[in-house]
């Protein structure tokens, strides 16, 4: 009978240790899930600030072949003959 005491205390012993580092688990998952979040909005808002930054670079390549095509087709047009 002692020996079926012994069990059910060290059985009930572990339930409660797993019972707590399933709570511990628990804590650090909702913990890591708002660190990931915040992480992705970061990520997220540096991509559309690169994304903008690239597109307004095109368009200024564009613009500037533009600008400088039309002199020198102007001054191509007045050297030949």
């Amino acid at each position: 009978m002692d020996d079926l005491k012994r069990d059910l205390a060290a059985q009930q012993a572990a339930r409660e240790a797993l019972l707590a580092q399933a709570e511990e688990q628990e804590r650090l998952l909702e913990f890591n899930q708002e660190q990931a979040e915040k992480i992705r909005q970061i990520l997220v808002g540096e991509t559309k600030a690169t994304i903008r930054a690239e597109r307004r670079q095109q368009w200024m390549f564009f613009a500037l072949g533009v600008l400088a095509s039309i002199p020198i087709g102007v001054a191509i047009n007045l050297l030949v003959p």
